[in-house]
C-alpha cells in the first residue's frame, strides 16, 4: 500500500498500487478497481431491479444506504436513474437516495478515488462538484445532514455523517414506511461490528415499505438472522468478482403489519419434504424444491406418471385476462410468464418435450365476443406481446386456415403435451439426485404425530404399500386431495372435464395456432387435434362417454359453423377421449401453502366479524408441517411453475415472487378469514 492520507483522522483512506481506495480503520477495500464497478452495479442496482421499479412508480421512490464511501453506489443509482429517464416516454417520479457515512472521505479523497472509474466520470464530476469542503461543519451542526440536487433536481442526495443507527432515526417516516430500496454496503460485521448493532435492525425495519427490497455483500449469520427477525426474506445468492456472496431479500414478513392474519409460518428449511401428487403441480413443486436443495420424496397413486389431468395429449398454455386489471388477471397474467420461463428452462437444458409456443387466437365468433374484443381495444390494459386484437384476415393469416371472424391474440401462448412435459420436469428434478419417486403407492389417510424429543409434530402416511412417515408434507394430489380428512373445510371441488383427440386432416392439419371459443381446438401434434372440454360440477365419474364426445363436437360446430363443416369429422374420425377431475377452488385461484387451523382461526380473529379493519399482529395460525398446492382448476399448465415458487419460498424462507396482498389471494387461510369478516361463520 502507498499513498497514505495520514492526515485525515476519519476516513484513514489509503490507495493500493492500482489505483483502489483502501480503508485503513477497517482494513479492507472500499471497491475494487477491476471488477468493483459491475459488481455493485449487479448487486445494487440490478438486483433491487432499480430501473425497472423507477420507470413504475408514481411517487419519490426512496434508497437507503449505510455506508456512502466513495458514493460509487450513489453514481450506479444516477446512471440507473438517467438510463431509465431515456427509456422512458414519460418523466419518471423523483428519486431521493440517503446515506449515512460515520467516516467521510474528504472532497479531495473523493475525487482521487473515483478517478480510476472512468465509466462514471460525468457523474462523479457533479457529485465531488456539488460535495462540501468542510466536513466538520456540517458534523457540528444538530442534524449532521448534507443535501444536494441531480439531474434537474429529479434526484437528492441526502448524507447523514453520523453512525448508521443514529443517523436513520433522524429520518421521519409513516406508518407505511418510507424506504423501497436498501443498500446495507457498510464493512462486514467482522471489521466493523459496531455499524451491524440490533438498532440498526430496528430503523431498518421502522423505515422499510412492504415489499422494501434489500441487498448486501454481508452474509454473516448475525446479519441474516437480524433482517429476518425484522420481518425480510432472505436468499443468498452468488455474485462474480472479489465478493463471492451476497443477500438478496424483501420486506415481507413484518411482524409489526396490522393483518397477522396475512403472515404466513416460518420453519426452518427442512433437508426432506414428502410430496404426494404425479402431475403438474407436484411436478413443478419437486423442481422448486430440489434446486434448493431439498431432498424429496414422492408418493404416486399411479403406475406411471401423468396420469391424472396431466395425462391429456395436448394442452393449452395461456393466461386468463379480463378486460380491466383484477386480481385474477394480475395471478394469471405473471403466472404465465412464470411457466413460460420455467418450459423454457426445461427444454434448453436438454429435457425436450413436444410443444409449440405458436400463440393463441380467441375468436370473437358472436356479438357479445365483438364487443368485449373492442373494449379490449380501447382499455389496452394489457402489454401487446402478451394479448391484441385482429381483424378476420389476420385471424386467417395467423391460423394458416380461413376464419371469418377476428379475436384476441396472445402471441406467447402455445401448446404442450402435458403427460411429456410433466415427466421431463421430474427427470429434471431427478438429475439433481435430490428426488425419490414411489409409484402404485395411493396414500388415502394422514395422521399428526407429536414428537417427544422435540416438541415437532411429523405425519404418519397410511396407504395400500403399508405406513410411512414424513416430516414435512405436501399434499398436490388435485382432485383426489380432497378426500383427505385435514382438507375437508377446504372449499375445493371436483369437476370433471372430458376432451376428444380428433384425427387431423387435410382441412384442419395446416392449423398453426390454438383456437379458443367456447372450447379449443389445437393444433395437429403426432396425427391428432384436441377438442373440448367439459365441464360437469360434483361429477366424479372418469369413465369416457359418447355424449361428452359429440357435446365437443357439437360446441365446435355452433361456435364456428364453417370451419367445422370443412373439417367434417364424425364419431369414427374419434382417435381417443379421456376424462380426469380438476380440483376447482371458489374463486378460481390456486391454494398454495400451509394448511389453516380453522378452529384456531375462529377463535384468534373473531373480532374481525365486528370490524374488518381490526388490527392483529398474531400470525395465522396453521397445521404444523402440512401444505397444499391446490386448485389449479383447468389452468394448472398456467398456475403452477409459480405456485410451486410459493411454496418453496414457504419452505426455504426465501422472498415470495409477488406482494402480500396478492400472496393472501393465495394462501389457503383466505376464505375462513373472509368467512369471519362476512359473519359466515359462528366466532363466538
Amino acid at each position: 500500500m502507498n499513498d497514505t492520507d495520514k492526515c485525515n483522522n476519519t476516513s484513514q483512506l489509503s490507495y493500493q498500487k492500482d489505483g483502489a481506495p483502501y480503508c485503513e480503520r477497517f482494513d479492507d477495500i472500499y471497491f475494487d478497481s477491476e471488477s468493483g464497478y459491475a459488481q455493485s452495479d449487479l448487486v445494487f442496482i440490478q438486483k433491487n431491479d432499480i430501473k425497472s421499479r423507477l420507470q413504475k412508480v408514481k411517487n419519490t421512490f426512496t434508497i437507503a444506504e449505510t455506508g456512502f464511501g466513495t458514493g460509487l453506489n450513489f453514481l450506479l443509482t444516477l446512471q440507473a436513474y438517467q438510463a431509465a429517464q431515456q427509456a422512458s416516454n414519460s418523466q419518471l417520479a423523483p428519486l431521493h437516495f440517503i446515506s449515512v457515512e460515520k467516516y467521510p472521505l474528504s472532497k479531495a479523497q473523493l475525487i482521487k478515488s473515483l478517478s480510476i472509474l472512468p465509466q462514471l466520470q460525468e457523474f462523479a464530476f457533479a457529485l465531488t462538484e456539488a460535495y462540501p469542503e468542510d466536513l466538520k461543519q456540517i458534523t457540528l451542526n444538530a442534524d449532521k445532514q448534507f443535501t444536494t440536487r441531480f439531474l434537474d433536481d429529479k434526484v437528492q442526495l441526502t448524507l447523514i455523517f453520523d453512525d448508521a443507527a443514529n443517523g436513520l432515526s433522524s429520518i421521519k417516516s409513516t406508518k407505511k414506511g418510507v424506504v423501497d430500496a436498501w443498500y446495507l454496503d457498510g464493512f462486514s460485521p467482522a471489521k466493523n461490528p459496531d455499524m451491524w448493532s440490533e438498532a440498526l435492525f430496528a430503523e431498518i425495519g421502522r423505515l422499510s415499505k412492504e415489499q422494501a427490497s434489500l441487498t448486501t455483500f454481508t452474509v454473516a449469520g448475525l446479519v441474516k438472522r437480524q433482517l429476518r427477525k425484522i420481518g425480510f426474506r432472505l436468499e443468498k445468492q452468488l455474485t462474480h468478482g472479489k465478493k463471492k456472496e451476497m443477500f438478496f431479500g424483501i420486506m415481507q414478513s413484518n411482524p409489526l403489519t396490522n393483518k397477522g392474519y396475512q403472515l404466513r409460518p416460518r420453519i426452518i428449511k427442512p433437508q426432506h419434504v414428502t410430496i404426494i401428487g404425479g402431475g403438474i403441480a407436484s411436478a413443478c413443486a419437486v423442481y422448486a424444491l430440489t434446486k434448493q436443495g431439498i431432498k424429496v420424496t414422492l408418493y404416486c397413486k399411479d403406475s406411471t406418471l401423468a396420469q391424472g389431468g396431466s395425462s391429456n395429449a395436448i394442452g393449452a398454455l395461456f393466461p386468463l385476462l379480463h378486460q380491466q386489471s383484477d386480481d385474477i388477471s394480475a395471478f394469471y397474467q405473471q403466472a404465465f410468464w412464470r411457466a413460460r420461463e420455467l418450459y423454457d428452462e426445461i427444454n434448453d437444458t436438454g429435457f425436450t418435450f413436444e410443444h409449440q409456443w405458436c400463440g393463441l387466437l380467441e375468436v370473437s365468433y358472436k356479438d357479445a365476443l365483438v364487443k368485449r374484443q373492442c373494449t379490449f381495444e380501447q382499455l389496452n390494459t394489457w402489454p401487446k406481446e402478451l394479448i391484441h386484437g385482429v381483424n378476420a384476415k389476420q385471424a386467417t393469416d395467423l391460423a394458416n386456415i380461413s376464419l371469418p371472424y377476428g379475436g384476441l391474440f396472445m402471441p406467447n401462448a402455445g401448446w404442450v403435451s402435458p403427460p411429456d412435459l410433466v415427466k421431463k420436469i421430474f427427470a429434471a428434478a431427478q438429475a439433481t439426485n435430490h428426488l425419490r419417486v414411489f409409484t402404485d403407492t395411493h396414500v388415502t389417510k394422514i395422521k399428526q404425530v407429536a414428537s417427544a424429543a422435540n416438541n415437532e409434530h411429523t405425519w404418519r402416511l397410511s396407504s395400500n404399500q403399508g405406513e410411512f412417515t414424513a416430516d414435512v408434507l405436501v399434499l398436490c394430489a388435485g382432485a383426489d386431495s380432497i378426500e383427505i380428512e385435514q382438507l375437508k373445510a377446504l372449499p375445493i371441488t371436483p369437476t370433471r372435464g372430458q376432451i376428444t383427440s380428433m384425427k387431423s386432416n387435410s382441412a384442419i392439419n395446416k392449423l398453426a395456432t390454438v383456437i379458443c371459443h367456447k372450447g379449443y381446438l389445437t393444433p395437429e401434434s403426432n396425427g391428432i387435434h384436441c377438442i373440448g372440454a367439459t365441464f360437469q360440477k360434483n361429477d366424479t365419474d372418469i369413465t369416457t362417454n359418447d355424449a361428452d364426445n359429440q357435446y365437443n363436437l357439437t360446441t365446435l360446430a355452433k361456435c364456428l359453423p364453417d370451419l367445422a363443416e370443412r373439417i367434417n369429422w364424425q364419431t369414427e374420425d374419434i382417435s381417443a377421449s379421456k376424462a380426469r377431475l380438476r380440483c376447482m377452488s371458489q374463486d378460481h385461484l390456486p391454494l398454495v401453502g400451509a394448511v389453516p387451523d380453522i378452529s384456531a382461526h375462529k377463535e384468534s380473529y373473531s373480532h374481525l366479524a365486528k370490524d374488518k379493519n381490526w388490527k392483529y399482529k398474531q400470525a395465522a395460525p396453521c397445521i404444523d408441517n402440512l401444505y397444499v398446492l391446490l386448485g389449479l382448476g383447468a389452468r394448472g399448465l398456467c398456475s403452477a411453475p409459480l405456485a410451486a415458487d410459493i411454496l418453496a419460498a414457504d419452505l426455504c424462507n426465501t422472498p415470495y415472487p409477488m406482494d402480500n396482498n396478492m400472496l393472501f389471494n393465495l394462501s389457503p387461510n383466505r376464505f375462513i378469514v373472509r368467512d369471519i369478516i362476512k359473519r359466515k361463520v359462528n366466532v363466538e
